[in-house]
C-alpha cells in the first residue's frame, strides 16, 4: 500500500491579517500548486498561520524544487488568495513527507485496484501473536486518525481476548 504524496507548508504571520478582511483562511483552488489552504493560528490568533498543502504531482514537482523556490512558490499561492501581505511571513515551516524517514508519504496509503477486493480480509486478519492496527486496516474512518484510533482499540481488544 504506497502513501500518498503531500507537502505541507505553514507560514506564520504576526496576526491573521486576513480576518480583518473577513477571510477564513480557508480556500480551495484550482490553480496551484497548493490547493488547499487553512487558518492553522491558535485559538487566541496569536500568531496568524496559513496552512497550505500540496498534494500527488504537485507534491513531487515542488520537492524537485530548491527550498527558496519551494517557498517563494507556495508564498505566490497564499498571495493570491489572501493578498500581498501573504508574500512576507516571519516565518515558514515545511515537511515534504515523502522525506519523512519512517513512513516515505502521507496522509494514507491507497490499493491498486483490485487490491482490496482480492487481499482485503488478510489485512486485518492476526499472523499468530501479532495483531495489526492502523489507519489504513480501520473498518471505518480508513486513512484517517479517528481509524487509527479505533484499529488500535480493537486490536487491543482482539490481543486481550486472546490472552
Amino acid at each position: 500500500m504506497p502513501l500518498g504524496t503531500v507537502a505541507k507548508c505553514m507560514a506564520v504571520y504576526d496576526e491573521p491579517f486576513w480576518r480583518a478582511q473577513d477571510l477564513s483562511g480557508q480556500a480551495t483552488s484550482d490553480t496551484g500548486p497548493v490547493k488547499l489552504t487553512f487558518d492553522n493560528s491558535p485559538p487566541d490568533g496569536s500568531p496568524g498561520v496559513l496552512l497550505g498543502f500540496l498534494e500527488g504531482e504537485r507534491a513531487r514537482q515542488a520537492g524537485r524544487l530548491a527550498p527558496d523556490e519551494r517557498r517563494r512558490v507556495v508564498l505566490d499561492c497564499f498571495a493570491r488568495l489572501f493578498g500581498e501581505r501573504a508574500r512576507n511571513p516571519r516565518h515558514y515551516v515545511e515537511r515534504l513527507w515523502a522525506e519523512e524517514e519512517f513512513s516515505r508519504g502521507c496522509y494514507g496509503c491507497h490499493l491498486p485496484t483490485g487490491a482490496w477486493t482480492s487481499y482485503g480480509e488478510a489485512l486485518r486478519a492476526p499472523i499468530g501473536p501479532l495483531h495489526w492496527a492502523g489507519a489504513e486496516v480501520a473498518e471505518v474512518w480508513s486513512g484517517y486518525m479517528d481509524g487509527a484510533v479505533r484499529s488500535g482499540e480493537s486490536a487491543a481488544r482482539e490481543v486481550l481476548s486472546a490472552l
